[in-house]
């Protein structure tokens, strides 16, 4: 429209209608009502004859109807603007409801999330507790296992321990029986040597009654003789003197004679032996068969009686057999405890030399680092150990066994004791009630015990020099 309206004015020469100054909106919206008037009071009848006074006059009508047009279209904006100011109030009232609404909405979500934040982390710090009480739980069942697992494994060391012990007491058990039964054996060998002996003293005793008999003969004829010289000293006194030496002349040679010849005959009486196979272990004593006493009986006797003249005046005492028993069995339970002493200090020397080699394997260990070496070692220490134990128990077992035997010893000495006294004692009393008074025979049976106990010595002499290989057996 202002391109149109510019155009259509007819400009003069000082202003073309380009230059023409257009008022603005609000310009002519101000001034339109002032200079409305103005301007057409100020149209001279002049410029209404002007050539270019019609043109002018469109112009204006155009700009009046402009101005009118923009005017309405002004009081439009206006009210626009009165409606888009109110709108606006009222979009400001809205948007400030909402934004109200929205931080409350947001205090309320922030609040929200506040609590749940809280309710997260005491989520949280409960699955934490939670989580170590599981992971605690975990370690307690594991510690549990664990434990379990120890005592199945300590319940099968101590099953196969006492599978262990249990073979070794049967082990044992199997020496304890094979050493009662040596043990019986000795104890029957010491009956039998017991019995033989006993039958010995009993055949001695039946000699000695023998002597006895013959040494009364021998006294009653020594009476006679003294008598007769009694009587023939009264005849011839210097007779009587050579009598007497040449009587006491035969009774020294008498004296003397024979004791020694009837020692010599008892060499070839059988006797109990023992032997000892080999070091630490003891044969059972061996005896020999008694058939040989029944060939040699009846040679003694004769003897015997040859020898025993009425001139022999020699009395063995009771004692003797006993004294040569006692000798025999002392023998042999030095022998027995020689042997189990030597077996200890063997089996003494044996743990000794374990134990040597037990600190040398501990000082192999302390000076090797390879863990095989040393496991090796551990091993070889643990058998070691297993082997001093056994060692050990059957050290002790063996010291109860000597100690049994030596109590065992005891006991038979001094049983054997008590009846060399009680036979001393029954031999004391009947010399007391056989002494007779006034008689020759008196110092006679007196001078003969000292001589039996100054001969005892050459007897047992006697019988180890003639005592041969060939008259001992052994058993096997």
């Amino acid at each position: 429209m202002d391109s149109e309206l510019m155009h259509s004015i007819v400009g003069s020469y000082l202003k073309p209608p380009e230059r023409v100054f257009v008022p603005s909106v609000t310009q002519s919206d101000e001034s339109s009502q002032t200079h409305y008037s103005v301007n057409l009071e100020v149209t001279s009848p002049k410029m209404l004859h002007s050539p270019n006074s019609q043109a002018l006059i469109l112009a204006l009508k155009t700009l009046q109807e402009k101005i009118h047009r923009l005017e309405l279209e002004r009081t439009q904006a206006e009210d626009n603007l009165n409606i888009l100011s109110r709108e606006a109030a009222q979009y400001k009232k809205a948007l400030e409801d909402e934004t109200k609404e929205r931080n409350l909405a947001h205090e309320e979500l922030i609040k929200q999330k506040k609590d749940i934040s809280m309710q997260l982390s005491s989520a949280q710090s409960h699955c934490t507790l939670l989580e170590k009480q599981l992971e605690y739980t975990k370690r307690m069942v594991l510690n549990v296992e664990r434990e379990k697992n120890m005592i199945l494994e300590q319940q099968a060391q101590l099953q196969r321990e006492k599978e262990q012990d249990h073979m070794k007491l049967q082990a044992k058990l199997e020496k304890l029986d094979v050493l009662e039964k040596e043990c019986f054996k000795l104890t029957t060998t010491q009956k039998t040597a017991e019995g033989k002996i006993k039958h010995l003293e009993e055949k001695l005793k039946e000699e000695e009654h023998q002597r006895k008999l013959f040494q009364d003969k021998a006294s009653q004829l020594q009476t006679g003789l003294e008598i007769s010289r009694i009587l023939m000293s009264s005849v011839s006194n210097p007779k009587c003197s050579k009598e007497k030496k040449k009587s006491s002349k035969k009774t020294k040679c008498l004296k003397r004679g024979p004791p020694q010849q009837i020692y010599s005959k008892f060499g070839s009486l059988p006797i109990v032996a023992e032997k000892s196979a080999s070091a630490g272990h003891s044969r059972n004593a061996s005896t020999q068969n008694l058939q040989t006493m029944q060939h040699y009986r009846p040679r003694i006797l004769q003897k015997l009686a040859e020898v025993s003249e009425p001139r022999c005046l020699y009395k063995p005492s009771r004692t003797t057999s006993q004294c040569e028993a006692v000798p025999s069995d002392s023998e042999k339970s030095i022998s027995i405890c020689n042997n189990l002493s030597e077996l200890l200090m063997a089996m003494q020397d044996e743990l000794d030399q374990m134990s040597m080699e037990y600190q040398d394997l501990l000082n192999q260990m302390k000076e090797t680092e390879s863990q095989s070496v040393c496991e090796n070692i551990e091993c070889e220490l643990e058998h070691l150990v297993k082997k001093m134990e056994i060692k050990g128990e059957q050290i002790s077992k063996l010291m109860k066994h000597q100690d049994s035997v030596r109590k065992l010893q005891q006991k038979v000495q001094n049983s054997k004791m008590s009846e060399a006294s009680a036979i001393q004692k029954e031999d004391s009393n009947c010399k007391g009630s056989k002494n007779i008074k006034n008689s020759p025979r008196k110092c006679l049976l007196t001078n003969s015990p000292q001589k039996n106990s100054n001969f005892r010595p050459i007897r047992v002499h006697n019988l180890q020099m003639k005592l041969r290989r060939d008259d001992i057996m052994w058993e096997q």
